[in-house]
Order: structure tokens, then sequence, then C-alpha cells
């Protein structure tokens, strides 16, 4: 399975009528692909919208990935898995099948290694910018994010306070394609 340039990750507060039109509104921008983390819902609410997704997503051939936030058990449920940086850390090995996408969020050299280690299909590095999500977190800037690039052979992702339009620059820093959630997903 190919991954994108641009990668959406949903919201963690649009409600699910909002989160049907943004998937409609990919769909129609040619972006199939995604992230579900909605790490402030219920399960059984998180649990009623994977349901629901996998069946639009399967019929609109739409890739989703769910993150790990959610359970690692879900990776071969759906297209694949993005680990968050504490699932990276306890892996031991690859969790998933080679049919399904695994992805990890990196934020140190160390993570890097691990995430190579695991055999992930990409990584996010990050934050570049601060975020609203993130707001404890140091941002990396795109110096020390090239420097990082340079270290992995993984298709890298820039991520954190990024738009769409900050593709070609991400480029030019060493990173793949760049994802995000605030001005990624659509409503």
């Amino acid at each position: 399975m190919k991954i994108p340039k641009i990668y959406p990750i949903t919201p963690t507060k649009n409600s699910e009528e909002e989160l049907l039109n943004s998937i409609d509104f990919l769909k129609k921008n040619n972006l199939n692909f995604f992230q579900y983390r909605r790490k402030s819902l219920k399960e059984s609410l998180v649990n009623s919208e994977l349901d629901l997704l996998k069946q639009i997503c399967t019929n609109k051939e739409i890739s989703l990935i769910v993150n790990s936030w959610h359970g690692k058990e879900l990776a071969n449920k759906f297209n694949g898995i993005h680990l968050t940086s504490e699932d990276l850390r306890k892996e031991k090995t690859r969790s998933v099948s080679k049919e399904n996408i695994l992805g990890a969020s990196c934020h140190t050299e160390e993570d890097i290694s691990r995430a190579e280690t695991l055999q992930v299909d990409y990584i996010f590095l990050s934050p570049i910018n601060k975020t609203i999500s993130h707001k404890k977190s140091n941002e990396i800037g795109w110096l020390k994010f090239s420097e990082l690039c340079k270290k992995t052979k993984l298709p890298v992702y820039a991520l954190g306070g990024l738009n769409i339009e900050d593709l070609s620059e991400a480029e030019k820093n060493g990173a793949y394609g760049v994802a995000g959630i605030s001005n990624f997903w659509f409503t």
C-alpha cells in the first residue's frame, strides 16, 4: 500500500457528523488515507465510530490507520496502526502483518532507531512548531528535523503546527510528506 504525501489525522473534538462530512471532503480531494485518533472519546463511542468508519472507508476505498492509543489489537482489523511514541518504546517486534501499515511517532534519534528495528513503514517526526494539541512539547524546528531525517531511510512525515502548504518546505528538509490535525482535517 502506497502512503500519501499528505496525511490527515482526525481531530479529537469533532462530532461524528463532522467526522463523516470530512471523510467525504477528503475523498472529493483525492485524499484516500487518514489516521483515526480520538483520544477524548469514551471507548464505546470509539468502537461505534470505528465500526461505522470501517464500512464507509472500505466502500470509498480510503485507507484507515488507527492510533495505538485505541488499542494495538485493532491493527489487523483496519489498514494499519500508528504507534504512539510510548507504544513504540514498548514494542519488541513488528506487531502487524507486512500487508498492513505500521507507523510510529518519533521525537528523538533513539525513537527513530527503535522504529527502524521494528521495520515500520513510516514515521512522524515532531513537533516542528508549537501546536494546540501538544502545548508542553518543545518544537524541534526545521534544522533539527533535517538533521534527524538524514539519520534514517524511513519515509518521514513532518508534523506539528504545519499546513498542507508546508509540504514543499518539508521536502526541502528531508521529509517524505506532512501530517497534521488542525490544518489537515476538513469540516
